[in-house]
């Protein structure tokens, strides 16, 4: 793909690859700026009726301004090929971040958690979407080391234009029980996966590991995931018990709101300081 153009846009190099398509850095030839070119799943736009409403979905995601939350440029098709243009951002991911350093600090933690959480916040009050793939590899920072969720829209518009769920890409190390159940989800779910994120960056690991993506999914339904302070023993207790409560099986005891959730965030960092 690369040296290929679509739209304005010239695919330079490769930035990714996901469970929904692979991500160029671009030339925007009429801005003149670099941007993150999405190119989905050739097998996704095959279905007319599935490109449509997946269009639709995701122009809602667009509309979405906040600092939190990647900027969405344009969308569209090319030879049956559907892709999107969003912003580019130079720095690491969090996934990468936590490939290259052992843990994350319980501020840094503490801030990226509120930062997304608020994003997740302001998008469900502005279009009643849930993101439903909360991980590492989906925040994204800016200047200042803003955190950013990337891909808001993207499974959910996929959910809507099949008309079921969606299927579940990689190793399941950040996704809600009740999505693996095939059970409704909420903002518990996404509260839920940010939960297991903040959980794998400040201990190192992810809540459950195992030999297989089949039996990590069994643990999420049945396990506890092992005491953060076990892992993490410097944590203090605010966030311990922020991130064990995001963690609860049962959804009525999840935090109920991201109002709730954000303000035992910000206390936490409040006590670190």
């Amino acid at each position: 793909m690369v040296g290929q153009t679509f739209g304005n846009y010239q695919l330079e190099r490769e930035l990714g690859q996901g469970g929904m398509g692979t991500v160029y850095l671009a030339q925007d030839s009429g801005l003149h700026r670099q941007v993150a070119l999405k190119i989905l799943r050739s097998d996704l736009g095959d279905d007319p009726s599935f490109a449509k409403k997946f269009l639709e979905e995701v122009e809602v995601t667009a509309s979405l301004a906040h600092p939190n939350i990647i900027r969405v440029f344009t969308l569209g098709e090319q030879d049956g090929r559907l892709y999107l243009v969003m912003e580019h951002l130079d720095q690491p991911s969090l996934e990468n971040r936590m490939e290259n350093q052992a843990k994350v600090s319980e501020r840094d933690v503490l801030e990226i958690g509120i930062g997304i959480a608020s994003a997740l916040q302001f998008a469900h009050e502005e279009t009643g979407l849930i993101h439903r793939d909360i991980k590492p590899g989906n925040i994204l920072f800016g200047r200042g080391n803003i955190p950013k969720l990337a891909d808001f829209g993207l499974a959910a518009g996929a959910r809507s234009a099949q008309g079921q769920q969606d299927e579940i890409w990689g190793t399941p190390y950040y996704v809600s029980p009740e999505r693996l159940l095939r059970e409704p989800e909420d903002i518990r779910s996404d509260i839920y996966s940010l939960g297991a994120t903040l959980y794998h960056a400040i201990a190192g690991r992810p809540p459950f590991e195992a030999e297989t993506a089949e039996e990590v999914a069994k643990r999420h339904i049945s396990d506890r995931p092992p005491p953060l302070r076990s892992l993490c023993p410097e944590a203090q207790e605010q966030t311990v018990l922020t991130l064990d409560k995001c963690l609860a099986k049962k959804t009525d005891i999840r935090w109920a709101s991201y109002t709730d959730l954000i303000s035992q965030l910000a206390d936490a960092l409040r006590r670190l300081s």
